[in-house]
């Protein structure tokens, strides 16, 4: 039985770190065949020290800092600038107006001093954009903007899943 679960949680760790190299491939081509910079979120873990082995083990097998980690080294083998920011506050601000929410409410968020009304997690990217734009000169000199580009209807989905090679098993053999 240990063997199996074992194989299992090999399996699924392979298959998740073949998405995330998937993902982070087209991601990196797209920033390098537009010329553009990748901004991510500082994911580094302030006060990690004094942390047991097991917990250190935990949070570096984090899919999240992963992919920030194969997305980095790719990004770097081809020349395509990546800058981290500082993630604070960004899905409770306003980026019109730059009030703050303390409360998250749903997954849209409202600013209740300008009424901008936008998906959180599009809040936060547009919020991580700003705040790069304004801590390197040579980014902002170099960012185009284009009429449109931040409405819902313009996202480019950069993960397909109908892209992903076919052959991986449901099921784990032995079991029904």
């Amino acid at each position: 039985m240990r063997r199996l679960l074992n194989r299992e949680g090999r399996r699924e760790r392979n298959r998740v770190r073949q998405k995330l190299h998937c993902v982070s491939k087209r991601l990196v081509q797209f920033a390098k065949n537009g010329k553009a910079a990748i901004v991510l979120e500082d994911l580094a873990l302030h006060g990690a020290g004094g942390r047991s082995r097991r917990m250190n083990r935990r949070l570096s097998s984090w899919p999240r800092g992963e992919i920030h980690r194969q997305i980095e080294y790719k990004a770097a083998l081809v020349g395509v600038p990546v800058i981290k920011v500082n993630p604070a506050w960004t899905s409770k601000t306003c980026p019109v107006c730059g009030a703050r929410r303390r409360d998250r409410v749903g997954k849209v968020f409202v600013c209740l001093m300008c009424d901008w009304e936008m998906d959180r997690q599009i809040n936060a990217g547009l919020n991580i954009l700003k705040t790069a734009l304004a801590s390197n000169e040579a980014l902002a000199r170099a960012v185009r903007f284009q009429p449109g580009a931040l409405r819902h209807d313009v996202v480019n989905p950069l993960y397909d899943p109908s892209a992903l090679p076919t052959g991986a098993r449901e099921e784990p053999s032995g079991v029904e």
